[in-house]
């Protein structure tokens, strides 16, 4: 860093004065020792088992926890060898496989003890940053069970693979870490909680059509994953990624029994029939001090498919993706309205004032009887942004069009003469990508995210936080194979 430029509005390290200039340098070393061993069986094509083992020792964790051990094995069962099956005119292959395993994970370097900083006091001297110790850390523990079927039926016309798990993460390690600021730090690395997830996957994959010249094939991905937060601190409530706090108080929290992928936020007071709470001072909605859970990002079911149609050297594909019944965060419309940039923040502004659906908050809310709201708020002076309640919206489906694309093959007896051998393979082709999505989402991007890739964990799928969607793309393309 520096600064002083010596040219007014020349953003570079070189244009700073000198003795501004300061430079950092950091790097960290972490060191893992293992063993591991492997064992495997086979009984005459037909059953499988295998065993295998790690044990790590590592030195980013406390000596005392250091080593770990993480054993798994695998098994399977291919039931088309056996004699009564084995000559079964549609039925090619049948094989029932399943897996217990576990994996063990140590901890980032500097997690025990995070490294000192310059005080920058008068004498020097070094200090703890905002990252404070912990001496008790243990490594991450997953545990995994998946059992699964696949086939192959009719001259392999129809193949067919279904797949159920389980896993169980346990003593999961956070980074950063939002402590009590009574600790004397801000951050810490710990171990956080215990969480397990469940969940299957099936694939069917079918030739309708399948002649010498013509084919055409239909292919479906199918998959569903649930998941429940089953230990956290005790005195914590609530845990959240600060990263996808992008939109008022709507966040990426979890809390104890609900899914690993809800967002939190801070919903309207109601009373015990579920009506919301009107101020009877200002007519306005009351809004929790507290967070609570307000949607859950993981769709009920996700999918894929993917169509293709062969006849002799033309093909013609297709790829499609969607989700089933997901909530999403709306929260580009939510800035939208809050600035009066949207046109439903026009026609509130000119209808003159509103009247909240609601009940009063005068004593007699959870009465048999309470009073109905009949307040009406000026709304034309102040842009009315709503509360985080209003922007996840709930049952979102879609479906998006990947990629269609049409090819010709050309002849490869053809070809060689042609190029005189020289050319072995070419084609042409020309696709379309993200051509169309339907979507029953209100929003501009569906499938938004709010966070790279790189943020880990359940991200930020589900956010659409000024996120824009995927442009439509046009290519056309030549592969040539020598």
């Amino acid at each position: 860093s520096g600064g002083n430029f010596k040219v007014i509005d020349f953003y570079s390290i070189n244009n700073c004065t000198e003795s501004t200039v300061v430079s950092k340098k950091r790097s960290t070393k972490r060191r893992i020792q293992a063993i591991s061993g492997q064992a495997e069986f086979g009984y005459n094509n037909m059953a499988f088992l295998t065993f295998r083992f790690r044990n790590d020792w590592s030195s980013t964790l406390p000596v005392d926890n250091r080593s770990f051990f993480y054993p798994a094995v695998e098994g399977s069962f291919v039931f088309t060898e056996l004699k009564p099956l084995k000559n079964l005119s549609w039925l090619n292959y049948l094989k029932l496989r399943g897996a217990i395993a576990q994996v063990g994970k140590d901890a980032p370097a500097l997690s025990i003890d995070p490294e000192l900083e310059p005080t920058g006091l008068t004498g020097g001297g070094y200090k703890y940053g905002f990252t404070g110790p912990n001496r008790s850390l243990k490594p991450e523990m997953t545990t995994s069970y998946e059992i699964g079927l696949e086939g192959r039926f009719w001259n392999d016309r129809v193949n067919a693979d279904f797949t159920m798990f389980r896993t169980h993460c346990a003593d999961q390690i956070v980074t950063g870490f939002r402590m009590s600021y009574a600790t004397g730090f801000i951050l810490n690395n710990m171990n956080v909680g215990t969480f397990n997830t469940w969940g299957w996957e099936g694939h069917v994959d079918v030739d309708v059509v399948r002649t010498n010249d013509l084919r055409w094939n239909v292919g479906l991905n199918i998959s569903h994953t649930g998941s429940e937060i089953v230990e956290l601190p005790e005195n914590l409530k609530e845990y959240y990624n600060a990263y996808t706090w992008n939109s008022g108080n709507i966040r990426n929290g979890v809390m104890l029994h609900s899914p690993i992928t809800t967002v939190t936020g801070r919903a309207y007071e109601r009373n015990k029939r579920g009506d919301v709470l009107i101020n009877p001072t200002t007519g306005m909605p009351r809004v929790s001090s507290d967070w609570s859970i307000l949607g859950n990002r993981e769709p009920k079911l996700r999918f894929g498919i993917t169509t293709s149609l062969s006849y002799k050297a033309f093909r013609l594909s297709a790829m499609f993706q969607g989700r089933y019944h997901a909530d999403v965060v709306n929260g580009t419309m939510r800035s939208m309205m809050g600035n009066g940039l949207s046109d439903a923040s026009v026609t509130l502004r000119e209808s003159g004032s509103y009247v909240f659906k609601g009940v009063l908050y005068d004593g007699l809310q959870d009465s048999e009887n309470p009073t109905v709201n009949t307040i009406a708020v000026d709304m034309s002076k102040t842009p009315y942004g709503g509360a985080d309640e209003d922007w996840v919206q709930h049952k979102i489906n879609y479906i998006r069009c990947q990629e269609l694309r049409f090819a010709y093959v050309v002849p490869t007896g053809w070809l060689k003469r042609v190029t005189g051998g020289a050319v072995q393979n070419a084609s042409v082709y020309v696709s379309g990508n993200d051509l169309f999505t339907i979507t029953n989402y209100t929003g501009i991007d569906v499938a938004g995210n709010t966070m790279s890739a790189a943020a880990g964990g359940t991200g930020g799928e589900g956010y659409d936080c000024w996120s824009l969607p995927s442009p439509r793309t046009y290519s056309f393309g030549l592969s040539v194979t020598f």
